[in-house]
């Protein structure tokens, strides 16, 4: 903006510069139109007065004849390169390095690239129109494409993001990003949208089922299941008072089956949280998501009302009080007007009432004021579009399970943090540690390969899974040879007792010669696998 406003003070100094010089250096005869068109001649260096002798031309007109011309190799120039922009900016994309590839002009995708920049990243987009951030790269085209993908550098960009509207979409276009050859780089990740939670979970299923390495770092996300795992991450209920969900779309079903995921891990006191669900058609749709989801049967107390959102403020219409109430209505517009209107949920403290809405920035909070802080926005795609949020894959999320799934069984036999150090948070454990559970989540596919399964979403509760004892048995081998591989790799060896300095351990050996006691604790971890997969919302399935 400065540049321009410099090049029209320029160009108009210049004209009226000219006009001066010219009056005093034609003397009297010359027309006002005469002054103004050698005064124009100026800027295209062919002013006609000055082939023929006269008197000297004066500061003005000395000013003028250099400054004019100034102006017109700006405008040239500036011409030039707004005519190659597009050629320019894309030639730029195909030579980043490292940067990070967002296809789409979605939400998420602006959300994301907004973060990335802020993060110091570089970013090229792939869409119809440029990002209004001059900083990040453009290519048109369809990035399904390999030219197109191409020109975004994909060959040495380190993350790929697919924030296309349709989920076949962003699945096609990962899946063509990794068929192009990365020499003498490391794989790219790269991570789908996709918009339905259920599908999602298959997909990245299908994904831990991979079981020969195959080069690719390939995921998938659903903005609703990640804002709602932000959300109680965040502000998690505490106690066993009741809690609220109007509207039961795909956050509100979400947040239903969130709830209960948490509050299974987390819960401070051994009863089901209560929760009061209110929507059009409340009672057939806890019902369906019962009949796929049996953990909402075991951590939650459901009670569903059937209320149209024009009920909802009515008096009388909740027979119910709850100390949280969560509105996720899709629609933000009717998610506000309920919360706003249904004074009978505003006594529950600060933070209690939380509504959902599509961006923060679409809604301003001063309009909130004056209700002590009882309700507040939880904007879905904001907490939705996190890069880091987004690269927590499968693998993470099963090795946050597994642990959950460790603490809370040794605290149902009275396990003390003052005897075994793991007793804590994922985010408090040692980096070791952590791997180790990653490491055992990473060859979960292998193993249900092995005896004809595969993993899918959990869906069907019904379709009960045990491994026989053969295959526990085949299994709790197959895991000791992958601890004892990850130990030596890890400079540990055999030796009488565990010592941690020395990095030594009794259990490093061959299967024959196992303590019992050791080959039963391989034998749990194979037998708790079906556990630890529905607390993540998969379940095993037999093949054959």
């Amino acid at each position: 903006m400065a540049l321009r406003l410099s090049f029209a003070v320029l160009v108009v100094t210049s004209f009226v510069l000219g006009l001066v010089g010219f009056a005093a250096y034609l003397k009297p005869g010359a027309s006002a139109f005469d002054l103004v068109y050698y005064s124009l001649q100026l800027f295209v260096l062919d002013p006609a007065p000055f082939d023929v002798e006269h008197a000297p031309l004066g500061w003005a007109l000395e000013v003028a004849r250099f400054t004019a011309p100034a102006a017109t190799i700006y405008a040239l120039v500036a011409g030039l390169l707004l005519l190659f922009s597009t050629e320019i900016r894309r030639l730029r994309a195909r030579g980043s390095r490292g940067h990070a590839v967002v296809c789409g002009t979605g939400p998420i995708a602006g959300v994301l690239t907004r973060r990335l920049r802020t993060a110091g990243r570089g970013v090229v987009q792939i869409a119809p129109t440029p990002n209004a951030d001059r900083g990040v790269l453009h290519v048109e085209g369809d990035p399904r494409d390999p030219s197109v993908l191409r020109a975004a550098g994909i060959e040495r960009a380190a993350v790929l993001y697919a924030c296309e509207s349709d989920s076949a979409t962003n699945t096609a276009i990962a899946l063509a990003a990794h068929a192009l050859p990365r020499p003498g780089a490391r794989p790219l990740a790269a991570y789908g949208l996709i918009s339905d939670p259920d599908m999602c979970a298959a997909l990245r299923a299908r994904r831990l089922g991979l079981t020969r390495p195959t080069g690719l770092h390939l995921d998938f996300f659903n903005p609703d299941t990640l804002a709602a795992r932000v959300l109680l991450q965040n502000d998690p209920p505490t106690t066993a008072d009741p809690v609220m969900v109007i509207g039961l779309g795909t956050f509100g079903r979400t947040l239903l089956l969130e709830l209960a995921r948490h509050w299974r891990l987390h819960a401070p006191e051994p009863r089901p949280l209560p929760v009061i669900v209110v929507d059009a058609e409340a009672t057939s749709t806890v019902a369906a998501l019962c009949a796929r989801h049996d953990l909402l049967l075991t951590a939650c107390d459901l009670e569903a009302i059937d209320l149209e959102p024009e009920q909802v403020s009515l008096p009388e219409t909740l027979p119910h009080a709850a100390r949280r109430v969560y509105v996720c209505y899709p629609d933000q517009d009717l998610a506000l007007k309920v919360a706003l209107t249904s004074l009978r949920l505003w006594g529950g403290g600060p933070g209690s009432l939380v509504v959902r809405v599509d961006h923060a920035a679409a809604f301003d909070s001063t309009l909130l004021e004056g209700l002590d802080g009882a309700l507040r926005v939880f904007p879905v795609t904001d907490a939705a579009g996190d890069p880091a949020l987004i690269a927590e894959d499968l693998v993470e999320t099963l090795a946050k399970a597994a642990h959950n799934h460790y603490l809370a069984d040794q605290r149902g036999r009275g396990g003390r943090l003052a005897v075994n150090p793991s007793l804590v948070p994922w985010e408090e454990l040692e980096e070791d540690k952590r791997e180790s559970n990653r490491l055992l989540a990473e060859d979960i596919g292998r193993k249900l390969k092995e005896v004809g399964c595969a993993l899918g979403p959990r869906v069907d509760p019904d379709l009960d899974f045990a491994f026989t004892e053969e295959e526990i048995e085949l299994l709790a081998e197959m895991e000791h040879v992958r601890w004892v591989r990850m130990m030596v790799s890890l400079g540990w060896s055999h030796g009488p007792l565990r010592d941690d300095e020395n990095k030594t351990h009794p259990d490093i050996g061959d299967w024959s010669t196992l303590s019992v006691s050791a080959k039963e604790k391989d034998r749990d971890t194979v037998r708790n696998l079906p556990r630890i997969l529905a607390l993540a919302g998969f379940q095993v399935v037999r093949t054959r």
